[in-house]
């Protein structure tokens, strides 16, 4: 019996509903909480014959989750506002199987049909109308990503078309994870979800050299090193162009070169360094954390040009993203352990808590 137990226990966390085991309203409920940390959600089942309808079953794979969803048409939403409110930095891989949907990723159309395979970046915004859909996703804490691609960034609205090979490719292991999920162990997932990453990591990074196909090998060898030393660098005031042509022995003529195709170094380092600020802005100490005290951890300059900065990036000023964070503090429905009601929500702050400048 105890080693019956102790099996049953180590398998992974499991979290889910049916639309046919509640009314709607109560499936409206529980869909709304279980996309809350992702979309804002409207116009659900808008047009359509039959009532909104939603089945959702999900998986913690260690680092990483994934999960399952079928539900009817709606627009989802994620705005700067939303983003503060949510607080978590991750990179979501969603195969659509059924349904599809049309929108604008940050400031670019997509559009995505069935056996088409989208990235997303929940540091961006979002917002899409989709129809009656079936879907799976998987969610990466950024860091994972960070570590294997040069441009995480770039990554926002991606599609892996699929009448290509890559989509197929990671549907089919998509799948086999989905099926191998309710018998895993928590010391399978390690190995797992590492081969999983870099799977999906060589897929994307082949992509995005399509779609500039003039860089060379070197070149991306070379800015991924310097890329890693800046982003262990963001906090320092000494971080400068000069102070990373000198410790790589570059010119700076080689060094703009270098960082020309994805916007110059200037640029790079200083849209790192407000993506820092908005998400120690959004964490869960945002309380006690004023404007000021972010601009000068990364090196952002006065408070008014800290704000002039942030709004260009975002389209809301520092103040705005830390009171939107602190508003879904206080409207979080705590559980008996004083957590967000929403295991998905508990999830996603526990698999990769913001990063700060420590």
């Amino acid at each position: 019996m105890k080693s019956d137990i102790e099996s049953v226990s180590s398998l992974l966390p499991s979290y889910g509903f049916s639309a046919a085991e509640m009314d709607t309203e109560a499936n409206i409920a529980a869909w709304r909480e279980a996309t809350s940390t992702f979309f804002d959600v409207d116009e659900l089942a808008a047009g359509e014959a039959t009532p909104f309808r939603a089945d959702v079953l999900s998986y913690a794979l260690g680092s990483v989750l994934l999960g399952s969803a079928r539900a009817s048409g709606q627009r989802f939403r994620r705005s700067a506002e939303m983003i503060a409110r949510s607080g978590v930095d991750h990179i979501i891989l969603q195969l659509y199987v059924k349904g599809g949907y049309d929108g604008v990723a940050g400031a670019h159309p997509i559009r995505v049909e069935a056996g088409d395979l989208c990235v997303l970046d929940l540091a961006q915004t979002l917002e899409t109308r989709a129809t009656a859909f079936e879907n799976v996703t998987m969610v990466v804490p950024r860091p994972m990503f960070d570590a294997r691609l040069l441009q995480v960034d770039d990554l926002h609205g991606l599609v892996l078309p699929r009448d290509g090979a890559l989509a197929p490719l990671l549907a089919r292991h998509f799948g086999a994870l989905f099926d191998c999920a309710p018998r895993m162990r928590f010391d399978e997932c390690q190995a797992v979800v590492e081969g999983t990453i870099a799977l999906i990591s060589a897929c994307l990074r082949g992509e995005l050299e399509r779609r500039d196909a003039d860089r060379s090998v070197a070149a991306d060898a070379s800015l991924f090193r310097i890329r890693q030393y800046i982003e262990a660098q963001l906090s320092s005031p000494e971080l400068s162009a000069d102070a990373v042509a000198l410790h790589f022995g570059l010119s700076r003529a080689s060094l703009y070169r270098l960082f020309a195709p994805i916007g110059g170094i200037a640029d790079y380092i200083r849209s790192r360094r407000l993506h820092r600020a908005f998400f120690d802005l959004a964490g869960t100490g945002s309380r006690s954390s004023r404007v000021g005290e972010v601009a000068r951890r990364w090196q952002l300059g006065t408070d008014a040009h800290f704000t002039r900065l942030f709004k260009t990036a975002y389209g809301i000023t520092p103040s705005a993203a830390r009171d939107a964070a602190m508003l879904d503090l206080r409207q979080s429905p705590p559980d008996a352990g004083g957590e967000a009601a929403s295991p998905l929500s508990r999830w996603m702050r526990g698999i990769a808590a913001p990063r700060t400048g420590e």
